[in-house]
């Protein structure tokens, strides 16, 4: 094979009726941009604002005067279009039968660092360092520049990054000369997952994380001040008679609302099930005149062993396995409403007596616990949160375009043509004649985001016609519900009986609701909410504005 083929010299430069060196970015405010683009080709339309003006009024950045691209929610649409041409005297335009496809990629730049948006097997990997040199973005086009198969090595000769396509335009200027344009639509949604956990944080913010957890709990289960590091007896009967002391009832609260310690079903949870599976009910009416005198330590557990009733983890276990409600949530649910009563936890003399598991009414054992066994648990509360935000990380949609200050991105443009052999080749666009820099709106950035009627009904619409709109299939107990509140009174005590709810066994209901009194509900609870909290923050003049308003002429 000859793998000396003569590459046909091209370029690609700005559009011919963009006045800077770089490729021109159009926006549009209507769905119909491709076609309206291609009218104002035709038409040489290339003084209209969104050819150049509309940079001037998006440039809202509070970091710099960069222009602000809007997204498509905000009802706004931007083009990327530039030119190529054969690099020679005169700059003709480039055959477009020559040309095989073309594309463009969008780069994250900070600073002096690129990062371009990585694919693996279709999945995107987030923003990665970018290779120093243009490598095809392509895997399936290890094409040499001269258009030779070049062979497999260590060092990849692609680049895996996502490719937005770019479409050739016949057009001509004002003079007739006849240019080859290439244009496409910038996409400026997409997200990705953490598949890389090990980097998903900052160590820093990590540990910060951890530590601000941390100081939620009393000693010996936290950190929050002020606490007392010296151990005694009292720390170590953290439950006395079946009441809990401040710090466990902490703990306790910690494990079941936020873990559900206890449902087996939950694997994530086995370190903590383990240690607490080690930790033990004693019955202290049973203990020998002794055994009262020793106190709980690591050197006197085994002293102990014969008057074992269950481990917290079998308790909690117990509980969460009740069939309908789970006695120890009620029972946190009345110690809260008791916090509240006494004006705030260290004003509370006291908790009741935890409720039993099954059988008994309330639970009158007595747990110890040693130095090492509330180390242990700090340290498996720390281990468990780590694992539960990693855990969360993957599942979370990270966006693609932040707002952070150092977030500017950038378009460069690539087109593959055919050389004078009929060997395919590659051009990417010079430094100089990529995009400007821009930055990217956020989903709520108030100077994006554009007017949206909605159309209120009138009052007189509520009582025309059937119930039609919005419709809700309800199962029994939720239909009771719903069905038994009162005017005056709304859902008490007594809306739900605790007999069978419902009309009967099996029967569901379709409950239907006029769309304009939907909508009315929704505005009045709007208004009432945006009172009550100017109150806060008096802010009504930025969160609303009302102005007497013309009826639309709808024409002949």
């Amino acid at each position: 094979m000859n793998i000396n083929h003569s590459l046909h010299a091209i370029s690609i430069k700005p559009p011919f009726y963009h006045d800077g060196p770089d490729a021109a970015i159009h926006r549009y405010l209507d769905a119909e941009f491709i076609n309206r683009f291609q009218q104002d080709m035709q038409q040489q339309r290339f003084t209209l604002p969104q050819f150049s003006s509309w940079m001037q009024e998006d440039k809202h950045s509070p970091y710099d005067n960069k222009p602000v691209l809007r997204l498509p929610l905000h009802r706004a649409f931007h083009l990327v279009c530039c030119e190529v041409v054969c690099d020679q005297l005169g700059k003709p335009a480039l055959d477009p039968q020559r040309i095989t496809s073309a594309g463009f990629v969008i780069r994250r730049i900070n600073g002096k660092q690129e990062y371009a948006w990585q694919l693996e097997d279709g999945e995107a990997l987030g923003w990665q360092p970018a290779p120093t040199e243009l490598r095809d973005p392509d895997i399936h086009r290890r094409l040499c520049a001269n258009g030779v198969l070049q062979k497999r090595t260590i060092q990849p000769i692609y680049s895996g990054e996502e490719v937005f396509p770019l479409h050739t335009l016949d057009a001509r200027d004002e003079t007739g000369k006849r240019h080859t344009l290439l244009f496409g639509y910038v996409p400026l949604g997409g997200f990705y997952y953490h598949r890389d956990t090990g980097v998903a944080f900052d160590a820093l913010s990590q540990k910060a994380v951890v530590d601000a957890d941390a100081q939620s709990l009393s000693w010996p289960f936290g950190y929050r001040k002020p606490f007392k590091r010296a151990w005694n007896d009292t720390i170590a009967r953290p439950v006395n008679a079946g009441k809990p002391d401040q710090p466990f009832f902490e703990l306790l609260r910690l494990l079941v609302n936020r873990y559900h310690l206890g449902d087996e079903a939950i694997e994530s949870n086995s370190a903590l099930a383990k240690k607490m599976d080690q930790l033990w009910f004693y019955d202290e009416n049973a203990f020998s005149a002794q055994l009262k005198k020793t106190g709980y330590r690591e050197s006197s557990r085994m002293l102990f062993t014969a008057y074992r009733k269950s481990s917290v983890w079998s308790y909690l276990r117990g509980c969460f396995a009740q069939r309908g409600e789970n006695p120890l949530v009620r029972w946190i649910i009345e110690q809260e409403a008791a916090i509240d009563k006494a004006g705030g936890i260290d004003k509370l003399s006291s908790f009741s007596v935890l409720p039993a598991s099954s059988g008994k009414k309330n639970l009158n054992w007595t747990l110890f616990i040693s130095e090492s066994d509330a180390e242990d648990i700090r340290e498996l509360l720390g281990q468990r949160l780590r694992e539960q935000a990693l855990a969360k990380v993957q599942e979370i949609p990270l966006p693609k375009f932040t707002q952070d200050s150092e977030d500017t991105y950038q378009i460069i443009p690539f087109v593959r043509s055919l050389n004078d052999q009929g060997k395919e080749q590659i051009q990417w666009v010079e430094n100089t004649n990529r995009s400007i820099l821009f930055r990217v709106a956020a989903p709520f950035d108030p100077e994006a985001s554009r007017p949206s009627l909605i159309q209120m009904p009138s009052l007189s619409d509520l009582k025309r016609g059937m119930a039609k709109g919005a419709s809700f299939i309800t199962p029994p107990d939720t239909f009771n519900l719903i069905n038994n509140l009162k005017l005056k009174k709304g859902a008490g005590e007594g809306v739900l009986p605790d007999s069978e709810p419902g009309p009967g066994l099996g029967i569901q209901w379709v409950c239907s609701f006029s769309l304009p009194v939907i909508t009315l509900v929704a505005m009045i609870l709007l208004m009432i909410m945006i009172s009550l909290l100017n109150i806060i923050f008096f802010w009504l003049p930025w969160v609303k504005s009302c102005i007497p308003f013309p009826k639309i002429n709808k024409g002949s």
